[in-house]
């Protein structure tokens, strides 16, 4: 790599470029390095020995294969640093630590209990910290994801109906003074579209909308150029305050003039009943209509779902739109079908539609990716700082 600039921000540049190779490689040898961040023979030896000091990258043995010596072959060190992403919902505290690759080393879940929310969020990440062998405290760096978003100025929670013991708690400081740790709260459906870039069907994919319509509620993230948008209130994306028409042909009780009212769990049961399917939970009732007729319930219910997406896209123009959340997953291709249909109706661009992973850590999955970035930039940094004479 190269560049203009002063010696210190070429080294940081050059260790930085070299170790998001190793993050993406088992193990390469010095030449493979040298050639991979465009360094000469001297300067990424130095670039090695330096990265080894701050306890970076390590030796890991010796290449068996290929013409020639065998070369000496270095990986990272990725147990340098550990990274906790928290899933917290309805019901229980769902903890990962991964470490700097990004490879989970520890999972604890801890039941919805009697306990306040810090001391279940403490509780529930020392037994997951306990399980990698390591103290919470030395963690680099904590996300959290939660049903909602927290107000920036307040610190509270919003749009949280289902954590009603979380809402009058300021989390942005919730585990100041109890660990020297930093934290990040992020909206849990925020995580699940950062997990879909990672892992998922949005690999790759720059520019994308994702609806999550699930039995307990409804929730949206908006991609462009790669990062989420927030918006100035962290609610960027939240379509389910959007009015719209219902354009479902069957007559059901009204529910309301929102998006989000039209896809409860309520009212898509109300939906499958007035198609003469009568179900515990939505997905229940939409496995039914496209067993028996997709042209009944699953069509009005992607008609639903269109109204929305109608919007999304007359703004946006996304590369995609991925549909995900339980009931979405469980409708699969053949909704996603429906609802391509349903929204060529109403605008002319035409965006791919594709089902979500069907992942029920996403969420936690998402908050490790999430924790992982300002972790390893904390350690990456700190590694530039060592001089090798």
């Amino acid at each position: 790599m190269s560049t203009s600039g002063s010696p210190s921000v070429l080294r940081v540049l050059n260790d930085r470029a070299a170790l998001e190779v190793l993050l993406h490689e088992e193990t390469v040898s010095r030449s493979q390095l040298e050639a991979r961040v465009g360094l000469s023979k001297p300067a990424t030896s130095q670039l090695l020995t330096r990265l080894e000091q701050a306890g970076l990258v390590e030796k890991a043995g010796l290449r068996q294969e290929g013409p020639g010596p065998r070369a000496q072959l270095w990986s990272l060190k990725a147990d340098a640093g550990f990274a906790a992403g928290i899933d917290v919902s309805a019901s229980g505290i769902d903890v990962a630590i991964a470490d700097l690759r990004g490879t989970v080393v520890a999972e604890e879940f801890a039941p919805a209990a009697g306990l306040g929310p810090r001391d279940s969020l403490l509780a529930a990440l020392a037994a997951a910290c306990a399980k990698a062998g390591i103290a919470p405290e030395t963690l680099s760096h904590i996300s959290i994801g939660i049903p909602g978003a927290v107000d920036p100025q307040t610190g509270f929670l919003r749009y949280a109906s289902e954590l009603p013991g979380w809402k009058q708690v300021d989390l942005l400081h919730l585990l100041e003074g109890a660990l020297p740790v930093p934290v990040t709260i992020e909206n849990d459906v925020n995580l699940v579209a950062l997990n879909e870039m990672a892992h998922g069907t949005a690999q790759g994919t720059s520019d994308f909308f994702l609806l999550w319509i699930a039995e307990r509620g409804v929730g949206s993230s908006v991609v462009v150029g790669g990062e989420l948008i927030h918006g100035a209130t962290l609610g960027a994306g939240e379509i389910g305050f959007t009015l719209v028409p219902d354009l479902a042909v069957a007559e059901t009780p009204f529910a309301g003039n929102r998006f989000g009212d039209l896809i409860t769990n309520a009212a898509l049961l109300d939906l499958a009943a007035a198609h003469g399917i009568h179900a515990v939970g939505a997905i229940d009732a939409l496995e039914q209509g496209l067993a028996s007729d997709p042209d009944g319930f699953p069509r009005d219910f992607a008609r639903r779902i269109s109204t929305g997406l109608a919007a999304v896209v007359s703004i946006l123009d996304p590369e995609l739109i991925i549909l995900d959340g339980d009931i979405c997953v469980a409708g699969g291709d053949r909704l996603t079908a429906l609802v391509s249909e349903s929204l060529a109706e109403l605008v002319e661009p035409r965006v791919p539609i594709v089902a979500g992973r069907d992942d029920a850590s996403s969420v936690r999955a998402g908050a490790v990716q999430a924790a992982l970035v300002p972790a390893r930039e904390a350690h990456f940094a700190a590694g530039s700082t060592i001089d090798v004479p």
